[in-house]
C-alpha cells in the first residue's frame, strides 16, 4: 500500500524532472489548473512555514488568508481560460503577506500534451532583490523542463561527469555564450584558472554545501559566483543540478564595508561603541594606541575602567542625557594602562542598531589645547601688569574685564569697575550713542581716537584709545580698548596746536576767500554777459516771437547758476555732516525731478510714499547722495531701459527678527526701498556688493565706491541696509533709518508680546534653504503645522496626492521654472478653498508692476519679523 508521501513523490516525478525545485533558491511550486499544489520546492515550504506534506495537495488559497480564491482566480484568469496559449505570462502582481515583507508573484502556463490539462509554475520573489516570478505548466517533456530552468532567478546548469548537459538562458548570458556553445563542453572551462583545481575537486567529490569561486566569461573576464548543487536521477542517470548566482554586487558591498572599517580603525581620533551597561562593544586602533591597551583587552573593559571621573551613577546620568539629547559633547580625563592620564574631548551620539542601544563616542586628545590655555593664563598675568589700561566691553557697554592699570588710573577697585559702563567713565560718550558705536565698530573692526576719562574723584584726564572689535570663542563679540593717559603729551601739544590752528585758519580762509572771490568774479562776469544779452534780445523780440520763450529759459538758467556763487562763498563751513530732522517723503519729492533726469527718459521712475511717515535725523546732503548713488547703480543695471521704484514706509524691528539677522537692533525705523527690474545679480555677486572697490563693470566704467559709500553713510547714521536680487528679476535695496523721536530705542516686549497665533496647516514653498528653515521655525513657533518644500513641483505633488489637508499656501513669488502665481493657479484648480500668502524680497508694488501678481493679494515682503508674519498669515486665513 502506498503512503501519502509516496503518492506525492510519484506526482512530482510525473510533473518535473527530480531535483529542479530543490535546487532553486526562490520559493517555487507547480500547480494544476484548479490551483492545487502538485509540487513545492523547499524554499516555497519554508516561506509558508510548512512541511512538504502540509503544502502539497492543498489549494494555494488554503495557505494564507491574504490570498483568497476570488483574488487568485482574478489574477490568474488569463492562464486558467481554456483558450490561453502556451508560455502565456501574467503581469507581475505585488501583494503583502502578514508578518512578511512585500513579495512579488508572477505566473506562466504550459499546456500539456494532447487534451491533458496544463500546469502552472508559481514563483515568489522579494522586489528589493529585483527578482521576477514565473509560472509554467509542466509535463514530462523537455520543453517544460527548460521553461522551469529559465524562470529561475539564478543560472541553472545540468552536468554529468563535469560536462554541461544543459543550462538555462540566464546562465548562458551570464557567461557570455549561447546555450548550444556550452552544452557538451567541460564545466572547468567556465572557471577562472586560479579556482579551477579547487572547483574540479568539489565536483569530483559531489560537494553539496554552497561554495564560491571566480567564473570565467567567454571574453576572458571573471566575476564571483556562489554555487549550490543538488544530485538527481534524470533519465536513469545521475545528474548534478547547480544553481549559480552572480555575487558581484555583494562582493562590492563587502569590499566597501571593509574599506569603511579600515578607515575608521585608522582614523586620527578615537571611535568607540559602548553598550548600555558601559562596556565597550567596539574600539578603533586610535583608542588602543592612546590608552596602551590591545583591542581584546579593551573589549573586556568598561568606561569606568579608563575614566576616573565615571562611576555607575555618573554613567546612568550620562545615559539619561544622551537619550534626551541624542548628542553630547564634554571634556573628561582618560587613564592609560600605565596609570598616566590625559584630557580628552568627547562627542557622543546615541545609536540604535540591531535592536540594541549604543553610545557611539568620538574622542580627541586635547593635551595641546590645554597647554595653550596655560600659555593664555600666563599672557593674562602679563596683561594685568601692563602699563596701559585694558578694558573688555560687552554688547551692553558693560566692563567684562579690566586690568590693574585701568583700576589705578581711574581710582576704582576691579569689582567696582566691572559694575560700571563705558559712559560712567567717559563724559563725552552718552549712553544712547552706544548702540551706534557697537554697530560702527562691527563694521570698522578697529579705531584709534582720543577722548576724556573721569576718575572716581570726579577729575578728568585725556586718553588715547585703541579700540578693537573682536570675536572671542567664535561666538562672543567684544570691544577691547587699550587706553593710554596722554596728559603730559597734551600739555606739550596745546601751545603748538594753538599757534598751528591760528595759522591754518588764516591760510584756509585766505585760500577759500581767494577761490570764492576768483570764481565769483569770473563767473559773475560771464553771467552778466549772458543776462545782458538776454535782456537785449527780450527788448528786440515781440511778445509773440517764437524765440522769446527760449531766451526766457536762458535767463532762468543764468539766474539759477548765479546762486552757485553763494554756495561757493559758504564752502568754509566746519561740519561736513549736518544732521537735521527731516521727512524722507519731502526730500524724495524735492529730488524726484533730478533723479528722473539722472536715470534718463528710457527708465520709468515711480514713487510710492508712505502715509504718516516718521521723521529721521539725518544730513539731507547725505540723503541726496544715497538716492543718487542707488539711482545711478539701478540705471547701469538697465542699459535698455526699465522701471525704477522708490518706496517709503514705517516699520518696527523686534527682538525675534534681530535674533535671526545679525547686525540689526530692535526699534522703530523708516524703511526706504529702491527697486529696479534690471539684470539682477547672482548670489556670489550679491555677497560682495557693499565691499569697497568691488564692481562688475568693465575697466573705466566704475570705481566700486558707490554702494560702499551708501553702506558707510547708512551705518554712520545708525541705520541698516540690505539687498535682495535674483538673476533676470532685478534688485531691491532696502534702508532702515532710525525714527527721530524714538531713536531706534529697544522695544521692551519681545517673546512675551502677544501675537496672532493659529493652529492651521501651512504649505511653505521656498527655494532658499536657509529662508525656508527660518520661516518654518517662525510658523511653528506661532503654532501652525508646517509642510515645507523647496520647489513648486514638490508642492503640486503633495496636492495631487491623497490625505494632505492644507489651509494656507505660503509661497515665494520668484522661483525657477514656475513662479508663485502660476503655482497658486495650479493649486486653485485642485483645491479652490486653499488661501494664499505670497512673499518676496521685492516690494509689493514692484511685484505688481512686474505683472506677476494682481493688486490686493495677500503679500509679505522679505525680510519680515515673526510678529509681522503672524499678522499677515492670520489676515490671509480670514
Amino acid at each position: 500500500m502506498r503512503t501519502p508521501g509516496s503518492k506525492r513523490n510519484a506526482a512530482r516525478r510525473r510533473v518535473l524532472p527530480a531535483g529542479i525545485l530543490d535546487a532553486m533558491r526562490e520559493p517555487a511550486a507547480v500547480l494544476d489548473t484548479s490551483l492545487r499544489i502538485l509540487n513545492a520546492g523547499p524554499a516555497f515550504c519554508r516561506f509558508w512555514g510548512r512541511s512538504p506534506d502540509q503544502t502539497e495537495g492543498r489549494r494555494l488559497d488554503e495557505l494564507t488568508e491574504q490570498l483568497s480564491a476570488p483574488t487568485l482566480n482574478e489574477i490568474l484568469a488569463p492562464l486558467l481560460e481554456s483558450s490561453a496559449g502556451p508560455d502565456q505570462e501574467t503581469p507581475e502582481v505585488a501583494f503583502d503577506l502578514s508578518g512578511s515583507p512585500p513579495m512579488r508573484m508572477s505566473a506562466r502556463r504550459i499546456d500539456a500534451e494532447g487534451n491533458a490539462p496544463g500546469f502552472i509554475l508559481l514563483t515568489l520573489a522579494d522586489p528589493a532583490d529585483g527578482g521576477r516570478t514565473a509560472t509554467v505548466t509542466g509535463n514530462e517533456d523537455e520543453r517544460r523542463f527548460r521553461i522551469l530552468a529559465d524562470a529561475a532567478f539564478e543560472g541553472i546548469a545540468f552536468t554529468r561527469r563535469g560536462t554541461f548537459v544543459d543550462l538555462n538562458d540566464r546562465l548562458a548570458r551570464m557567461l557570455g555564450y549561447r546555450r548550444d556553445e556550452l552544452i557538451g563542453s567541460p564545466v572547468a572551462d567556465c572557471v577562472a584558472l586560479e579556482d579551477r583545481s579547487r572547483v574540479t575537486a568539489f565536483m569530483a567529490e559531489g560537494r553539496l554545501e554552497p561554495y564560491e569561486h571566480l567564473a570565467l566569461r567567454k571574453d576572458g573576464t571573471t566575476f564571483p559566483v556562489q554555487i549550490r548543487v543538488r544530485t538527481s536521477i534524470i533519465d536513469g542517470r545521475e545528474t548534478r543540478i547547480a544553481a549559480i548566482r552572480d555575487i558581484t554586487e555583494r562582493k562590492k558591498a563587502e569590499e566597501a564595508l571593509a574599506l569603511t572599517q579600515f578607515t575608521i580603525d585608522r582614523a586620527s581620533l578615537g571611535c568607540s561603541w559602548i553598550r548600555r551597561d558601559g562596556r565597550f562593544f567596539y574600539v578603533n586602533d586610535y583608542i588602543c594606541r592612546s590608552l596602551g591597551y590591545s583591542q581584546q583587552e579593551l573589549l573586556q573593559m568598561s568606561v569606568m575602567d579608563i575614566d576616573p571621573g565615571f562611576d555607575m551613577q555618573v554613567w546612568d546620568d550620562y545615559w539619561t542625557l544622551l537619550l534626551r539629547d541624542n548628542v553630547r559633547t564634554f571634556e573628561t580625563t582618560h587613564q592609560r594602562k600605565d596609570g598616566t592620564t590625559f584630557p580628552v574631548e568627547i562627542t557622543a551620539n546615541y545609536v540604535a542598531f540591531g535592536g540594541m542601544d549604543y553610545s557611539c563616542a568620538f574622542s580627541t586628545d586635547i593635551s595641546e589645547r590645554k597647554r595653550a590655555q596655560e600659555t593664555l593664563l600666563r599672557s593674562q598675568f602679563s596683561i594685568d601688569r601692563a602699563s596701559d589700561a585694558i578694558f573688555w566691553m560687552g554688547r551692553e557697554g558693560d566692563f567684562l574685564y579690566v586690568n590693574d592699570q585701568a583700576c589705578r588710573s581711574l581710582g576704582y577697585t576691579r569689582e567696582e569697575l566691572m559694575g560700571l559702563h563705558l559712559w560712567d567713565i567717559d563724559p563725552h560718550f552718552p549712553k544712547d550713542r552706544w548702540a551706534i558705536q557697537w554697530q560702527e565698530m562691527m563694521v570698522a573692526g578697529n579705531r584709534i581716537f582720543e577722548t576724556i576719562h573721569r576718575r572716581k574723584d570726579g577729575t578728568d584726564f585725556p586718553v588715547e584709545v585703541s579700540s578693537n572689535h573682536i570675536m572671542y570663542n567664535k561666538t562672543e563679540h567684544h570691544h577691547v580698548a587699550f587706553v593710554r593717559d596722554i596728559s603730559y603729551r597734551k600739555q606739550a601739544e596745546a601751545e603748538h596746536s594753538k599757534l598751528e590752528a591760528q595759522l591754518y585758519q588764516a591760510q584756509k580762509m585766505e585760500s577759500i576767500g581767494r577761490l570764492a572771490g576768483g570764481v565769483a568774479h569770473d563767473f559773475n562776469n560771464m553771467l552778466g554777459v549772458i543776462l545782458g544779452y538776454a535782456d537785449l534780445m527780450k527788448a528786440d523780440l515781440a511778445a509773440d516771437h517764437p524765440l522769446l520763450r527760449k531766451v526766457l529759459e536762458i535767463e532762468k538758467a543764468a539766474n539759477h547758476s548765479r546762486d552757485i556763487t553763494t554756495q561757493l562763498l559758504a564752502f568754509s563751513r566746519k561740519q561736513v555732516v549736518s544732521p537735521q530732522v527731516l521727512n524722507l517723503n519731502v526730500r524724495i519729492r524735492d529730488l524726484q525731478e533730478t533723479l528722473a533726469r539722472l536715470i534718463g527718459e528710457d527708465i520709468d521712475l515711480q514713487v510710492f510714499t508712505g502715509n504718516g511717515l516718521w521723521t529721521v535725523k539725518f544730513d539731507p546732503i547725505q540723503i541726496e547722495q544715497i538716492l543718487i548713488n542707488l539711482a545711478v547703480n539701478a540705471r547701469d543695471a538697465m542699459p535698455a531701459g526699465g522701471k525704477l521704484t522708490i518706496e517709503t514706509v514705517n516699520t518696527r524691528i523686534d527682538d525675534a527678527y534681530c535674533r535671526e539677522h545679525a547686525g540689526f537692533i530692535p526699534g522703530d525705523f523708516v524703511r526706504l526701498s529702491m527697486s529696479d527690474n534690471g539684470s539682477g545679480m547672482e548670489p556670489e555677486t550679491l555677497a560682495h556688493v557693499f565691499e569697497p572697490f568691488f564692481t562688475t563693470k568693465e575697466v573705466g566704467k566704475g570705481t566700486g565706491l558707490g554702494l560702499a559709500t551708501v553702506y558707510g553713510i547708512v551705518k554712520q547714521g545708525g541705520g541698516f541696509i540690505n539687498a535682495y536680487s535674483e538673476p533676470g528679476q532685478g534688485t531691491t535695496f532696502t534702508i532702515y533709518l532710525p525714527r527721530e523721536d524714538g531713536g531706534g530705542a529697544i522695544i521692551a516686549q519681545s517673546d512675551e508680546c502677544p501675537m496672532a497665533a493659529g493652529t492651521e496647516t501651512v504649505l511653505l514653498v521656498e527655494d532658499d534653504e536657509m529662508v525656508r528653515m527660518m520661516t518654518r521655525a517662525m510658523l511653528e513657533r506661532i503654532g501652525y503645522t508646517v509642510q515645507a518644500v523647496s520647489t513648486p513641483e514638490a508642492a503640486l505633488a503633495l496636492f495631487e496626492g491623497d490625505g494632505l489637508t492644507v489651509d494656507l499656501l505660503m509661497t515665494d513669488v520668484v522661483m525657477p521654472v514656475m513662479n508663485g502665481k502660476q503655482l497658486r493657479d495650479r493649486i486653485a484648480a485642485i483645491r479652490p478653498e486653499v488661501k494664499t500668502l505670497f512673499m518676496s524680497g521685492y516690494t509689493a508694488n514692484v511685484i505688481v508692476q512686474h505683472g506677476v501678481l494682481d493688486e490686493g493679494v495677500h503679500f509679505i515682503q522679505k525680510p519680515f519679523s515673526m510678529d509681522h508674519l503672524a499678522r499677515m498669515v492670520r489676515q490671509a486665513l480670514m
